[in-house]
């Protein structure tokens, strides 16, 4: 089995990530995408695609129970 990025995002089930690879493709594409964007997916809303923005594109931590970005 290969590991993705997305396999290590808590909330993030096998669902939701073959949605996000159906709208970007991959995972490359989704990194460029803006918070808007991710929440466009269905199955993913505004709070988890704060999570995902933040642990793809800027790599930083997040609280999961506000959905605030946390300084790395």
């Amino acid at each position: 089995m290969v590991e993705s990025l997305l396999d290590k995002i808590d909330g993030l089930g096998e669902t939701r990530r073959k949605a996000l690879l159906a709208v970007f493709g991959s995972v490359t594409a989704l990194k460029s995408a803006s918070i808007d964007e991710i929440s466009a997916v269905p199955g993913i809303g505004p709070k988890l695609a704060k999570v995902i923005f933040a642990k793809l594109i800027r790599q930083e931590s997040i609280d999961t129970s506000t959905g605030e970005i946390l300084d790395a």
